[in-house]
């Protein structure tokens, strides 16, 4: 198994035997838990940090060389843009350095031959790494690409949010064709849709703040880049879920997001019973 950012973190969860936990973790957060989680902090090394969700991880902790089955995580050295295959040592930690998204986390400090790594997300150098499985042995591969849509910034998108409309009506007022209970329904929809507009609006008129375009280059340079990857090699399937809706920071959205894996999968079906059960 191989895998980058959050694919190196399943598959470092399940090759521990604790992907149950980690996604009962993940279910239960929210975006005040996220925060706790994840101990929000603005510093000059990140905005969170992850260091207390890993901690609750470390007591399954093993090297990666004494696993059952093949691990190689990717990450990426900050010092040369390179990047680093992960093939030994602590599985918490590599999938810690691998999924250190810039911006949002700090970078993690690795122990290397010649001196301390510093290590950022995998998905800079690597977002799909079917290279480093065939390194290990896989003769079969199954890929998951997330970065095969981009998540841009649609909401700048001038033909879909220029022909936003407002019409202001008055309040229906009541009369014995329509009771107060409807009047005061047909009201109180008619303000929600109101609002509703107005903040379009004010996002139609609104900027992109530094954060938001840092992420949003950061997913458009990871969508070419995997496609780039995926162009000088071949798998046997290839999963894409579309998780466009979904920003790097939707720690709050898990059950959404495990449903839409589970419908790509299924979508796939009949190509991953075929391939497994080929001799």
């Amino acid at each position: 198994m191989t895998g980058c950012s959050v694919g190196a973190l399943v598959a470092g969860a399940h090759l521990l035997g604790i992907l149950p936990e980690l996604e009962k973790w993940a279910r239960e957060l929210s975006p005040l838990g996220a925060l706790k989680e994840f101990e929000f902090r603005l510093s000059k090394a990140g905005v969170i940090d992850p260091q207390s969700a890993f901690e609750i991880f470390k007591p399954a902790d093993k090297n990666i060389e004494d696993l059952s089955i093949p691990l190689g995580i990717s990450a990426t050295d900050l010092a040369t843009g390179e990047e680093v295959q992960l093939t030994t040592g602590s599985v918490i930690d590599a999938a810690r350095a691998s999924s250190a998204i810039p911006i949002i986390f700090p970078a993690a400090r690795l122990d290397g031959a010649s001196g301390d790594l510093w290590l950022v997300d995998g998905a800079l150098t690597n977002p799909v790494p079917v290279d480093l499985a065939r390194q290990l042995g896989a003769e079969k591969i199954i890929a998951v690409d997330l970065h095969a849509r981009s998540r841009t910034l649609d909401r700048f998108d001038p033909p879909k949010t220029r022909a936003l409309t407002v019409r202001h009506e008055p309040d229906i007022q009541s009369s014995n064709v329509l009771p107060q209970q409807v009047t005061a329904f047909v009201n109180k929809t008619r303000s929600y849709v109101e609002e509703q507009v107005a903040l379009a609006k004010a996002k139609i008129g609104a900027e992109p703040h530094f954060v938001e375009t840092g992420i949003a280059s950061l997913d458009i340079f990871q969508m070419h880049l995997s496609r780039a990857k995926m162009a000088q090699t071949t798998t046997d399937i290839l999963l894409a879920p579309d998780l466009r809706a979904f920003p790097p920071t939707a720690f709050d959205c898990p059950d959404e997001m495990i449903t839409l894996g589970y419908e790509t999968t299924m979508d796939a079906k009949a190509d991953l019973l075929a391939l497994v059960t080929t001799a």
